[in-house]
């Protein structure tokens, strides 16, 4: 079997790691992407002027534009500290770009492009479903299998890693990946290597270049644990939307999705040769970065092999025929849709830094590009429900799952598509967790009356340490709070006793919403304090 590219990627990192909608439909960033409405205007221009450096792959000139903006609020600082961070973060990165060759790209729906995959059919499940409730994601559950990677909502409400394996004829109570995979933003998309060794997913919590980065963990047999998320990196990862990243099962290809480049709603799925991936290189020019991060295909027939992607299937249905005529008008539009909407953001981008006498004429080109926009998002929805129509007749003449009637993308490229159809509703049954902690948020918070540890190996979640005592403000609802003098001299402050790690990881994340971004887990046994490592092993 050929080595992961992802365990050569690490390798070359060995100083440390860098630092109601369609139920599948990918969200936007979190972070939206224009300023708070109560900025002032010049506060909001500089910031836009920033935003603007930074997806232009101008990152150093990026930290500059926000480091000379000064705002009063808390909430707008922390906006801003996490723009510098994220430029930061991608300029870090231009010392390990990889060198790759690009077989073939194509445009998809972004509500459902990640069945264009050469993974196996009828493996991704709808949402909701007992794993998801709220169903914003598909879960990826191949037959047979009795191990699910998966996300789903944590208690603080961020979306989160989780894993559960078939006990037979029950599930097991799903727990959270590791300490290392969470973050108070969104992990989606997480797929395991053919081995089994190597995770990756996307993240747009953990140290990001901008919108969700593609992150990488491998299994650690010694500590029976995930590693540390490494950042895959140039171009891998861009200040857009990167995500669900899969190998073909003979090792020949690399896929992965974006939105670089795309309208709102659809995004591309870049094919990469695998083989080309390996050399790793430092880009610093903004135009190498762009010119690099673009992707585009190689026209090279001989480095090409459709096998590894599907047969060459070519439908003869009638309605078959229907829908892909549909489907191609439906890309036609939303490329048009997308033009004018990029031109719509040029336009804006202009407005936000213009003079007084620009503003008016800017403004109405504006609103002619908004008037152009409506009449084709109208002739879109009415494409879409024909599409719908298509496929209920499909459903209803049950030929959804056939082989011919696959929808086939990009084979005058060379490299062709082939969409895969969804798997059934999971139906399984989920054990629950029982309820072995002391944590609670409250009203008031309230501490110990006695901080003295129970027997045995316990967890507690670290809030802050200070060289005062804490107040009740200070715990912001939390109960019960630990006091302890350290030999250094400061109190450090844990809240909850948890009897296992997963039942601490589980409100880990609450804890850092409430406003302790650094909180973590540590361990104690009869009292001490012991490795969280060591506690895992004695558990």
């Amino acid at each position: 079997m050929k080595r992961r590219f992802f365990t050569i990627f690490l390798a070359l990192l060995t100083g440390g790691p860098l630092a109601g909608q369609v139920w599948w439909e990918v969200p936007q960033p979190t972070e939206e992407a224009t300023p708070a409405v109560n900025l002032s205007a010049t506060v909001q221009r500089a910031i836009a002027r920033g935003d603007s450096l930074h997806r232009a792959y101008c990152f150093q000139e990026a930290i500059g534009q926000y480091l000379s903006v000064k705002v009063s609020g808390k909430k707008e600082q922390a906006s801003l500290d996490r723009k510098i961070a994220a430029a930061q973060n991608a300029l870090n990165l231009t010392d390990f770009c990889a060198d790759v060759h690009v077989v073939a790209r194509q445009r998809f729906s972004r509500k459902d492009f990640f069945l264009f995959y050469p993974l196996q059919a009828q493996a991704w499940h709808p949402s909701p479903n007992p794993l998801d409730s709220l169903g914003d994601y598909p879960v990826y559950a191949p037959k047979g299998t009795d191990v699910i990677y998966f996300s789903a909502r944590d208690r603080a409400g961020s979306r989160s890693l989780f894993i559960t394996e078939d006990l037979d004829s029950l599930w097991r109570a799903p727990r959270l990946l590791g300490e290392m995979q969470l973050s108070t933003g969104s992990e989606i998309f997480p797929m395991l290597s053919p081995d089994g060794r190597t995770l990756v997913f996307a993240s747009d919590g953990l140290s990001g270049m901008g919108g969700f980065d593609l992150f990488s963990s491998t299994w650690d047999e010694e500590r029976a644990a995930w590693s540390t998320p490494v950042n895959l990196g140039f171009p891998f990862n861009s200040p857009a939307d990167d995500f669900l990243l899969a190998d073909t099962e003979d090792g020949k290809y690399t896929l992965f999705a974006s939105n670089r480049d795309c309208s709102a709603d659809s995004v591309y799925i870049y094919v990469l040769d695998f083989e080309a991936q390996r050399a790793r290189k430092s880009v610093s020019r903004p135009a190498d970065l762009r010119r690099l991060s673009e992707l585009k295909p190689v026209e090279d027939p001989t480095r090409i092999d459709n096998a590894s992607a599907m047969a060459h299937d070519v439908p003869s249905n009638a309605n078959t025929r229907l829908y892909m005529r549909k489907m191609a008008e439906a890309r036609a539009l939303r490329d048009s849709i997308y033009r004018q909407e990029k031109a719509l953001d040029e336009l804006r981008l202009r407005l936000s830094m213009a003079d007084e006498g620009e503003t008016a004429a800017l403004s109405a080109r504006i609103r002619d590009k908004e008037v152009a926009i409506v009449p084709l998002r109208q002739l879109l929805e009415e494409v879409n429900l024909e599409i719908s129509l298509v496929e209920q007749s499909f459903l209803r003449s049950g030929v959804v799952s056939s082989r011919e009637d696959r929808e086939v993308v990009g084979a005058s490229q060379g490299y062709t598509f082939a969409k895969n159809g969804m798997g059934a509703p999971l139906r399984i049954k989920v054990a629950r967790h029982p309820s072995l902690s002391s944590f609670r948020v409250m009203p008031v918070g309230r501490f110990a009356l006695d901080n003295t540890l129970p027997a045995g190996v316990v967890y507690q979640i670290e809030l802050f340490n200070s060289t005062r005592h804490a107040t009740l403000e200070d715990i912001r609802g939390l109960s019960p709070v630990y006091e302890r003098l350290g030999a250094n001299l400061r109190y450090a402050y844990c809240v909850g006793v948890f009897s296992t790690y997963v039942q601490a990881l589980l409100d880990l994340n609450t804890v850092r919403v409430l406003g302790f971004p650094d909180a973590r887990i540590v361990a104690f046994s009869d009292g001490r304090p012991i490795p969280v490592d060591q506690a895992r092993q004695e558990e």
